[in-house]
């Protein structure tokens, strides 16, 4: 999960303000999931979150839900300052081996398949 044109927020609005469109996207995210999912800031912009024992279905299902609230987020300190992000689901199928580090590079296809078909969207690895 990514911030859509965060480079810029910074570069406009400054990295106060880019800091704390981090803290409240963060916060958003882990109201929008179960206590035992994980989420974790990846660097930068990106968001990384396991969702325990979930379909890819309602991993997308959950993606736009968190994606939809992000967009109606609202800062005091830049009023015209529309937040949207952009969503890679990778699911792995039952008795597949897979480590982390392919998790994580899996999902990140799907992320720049999302940038790629315009951002604010989810997209899966398939």
């Amino acid at each position: 999960m990514d911030i859509d044109f965060f480079k810029k927020v910074n570069d406009t609005y400054g990295h106060l303000f880019g800091d704390e469109v981090l803290k409240v996207v963060a916060k958003t995210i882990a109201e929008n999931i179960r206590p035992l999912d994980l989420c974790c800031r990846f660097g930068g912009e990106e968001f990384l979150i396991y969702l325990h024992d979930t379909s890819k279905e309602e991993a997308i299902t959950i993606g736009n839900r968190i994606r939809e609230v992000v967009q109606l987020l609202e800062f005091k300190q830049v009023k015209e300052y529309k937040c949207t992000i952009s969503v890679g689901v990778y699911s792995a199928k039952p008795n597949t081996e897979t480590n982390l580090q392919q998790f994580i590079d899996n999902a990140d296809q799907a992320l720049y398949k999302a940038k790629a078909s315009g951002r604010n969207c989810v997209m899966s690895f398939d």
